[in-house]
């Protein structure tokens, strides 16, 4: 049993509710974490000049607590991931390669090297230290997580890898084979953030029954992304 991690918060319970529905594998128990409204938006967005999660460690916090319950229910694995997601049947089987592979940290591949989108964690020492020592460099100084993770990685003593295309970033997405998807963010700003990623997400799935979760000012910008796409393809392939 490997059980499947997450944080949400109220904004985001569409999500939520997706995940709930579609993720019903005995053998990845959801395992949810709510974080207050207060928190996120107490953390996040602080500065314009940067990503807008840079000095929050609420995902390294979640992580820890994450890693320690599964230690004290004796499992071997964790699997930590963003709510923000599109997934299909069989991320449970896929992950077995990793795991008969003895990997400690398995991350998705990004650019920069890895992000931490989606992450299998092995209940181990070594692992948790890693995260520790995350979350003490992060108290230290304003930093983003992900850039930190990477910072450090080099130096991690224990076996760690990236997933294959399977488990992928929007912009690096095969659209028919991959089995978890994050949904794309450009960052237009604070308002554009969940628009965007509705809008992404209505490409894969139905989402008439989820709307309802949806917060009403939220709407107007999934028009207005939807007409700032067009544009972008009116620009690029020179109409006017």
């Amino acid at each position: 049993m490997i059980p499947w991690c997450y944080i949400w918060s109220h904004n985001y319970r569409v999500f939520h509710n997706i995940m709930q529905d579609t993720i019903q594998d005995a053998k990845m128990p959801l395992r949810p974490v709510e974080i207050s409204e207060g928190r996120f938006y107490g953390e996040l967005y602080k500065r314009d000049d940067c990503h807008y999660f840079t000095g929050s460690s609420i995902k390294i916090e979640s992580i820890l607590i994450a890693l320690y319950e599964a230690k004290c229910d004796s499992l071997p694995y964790i699997f930590f991931t963003d709510i923000d997601i599109v997934v299909k049947p069989g991320v449970y089987d896929a992950l077995q390669k990793y795991i008969d592979d003895g990997q400690e940290m398995v991350f998705i591949k990004d650019t920069a090297g890895v992000n931490i989108t989606a992450m299998l964690l092995r209940v181990s020492t070594v692992t948790t230290d890693f995260w520790k020592k995350i979350h003490s460099m992060m108290s230290e100084k304003i930093q983003l997580d992900q850039d930190l993770v990477n910072k450090q990685i080099k130096e991690f003593p224990g076996k760690w890898t990236t997933f294959d295309q399977k488990f992928t970033l929007s912009e690096n997405c095969d659209q028919k084979n991959f089995l978890l998807m994050h949904l794309p963010c450009t960052y237009l700003g604070k308002e554009y953030n969940m628009a965007e990623r509705i809008f992404t997400l209505a490409q894969h799935i139905d989402l008439e029954a989820y709307m309802q979760y949806v917060d009403e000012d939220v709407i107007p910008y999934i028009y207005k992304f939807q007409e700032l796409l067009y544009q972008s393809h009116r620009e690029a392939s020179g109409m006017r």
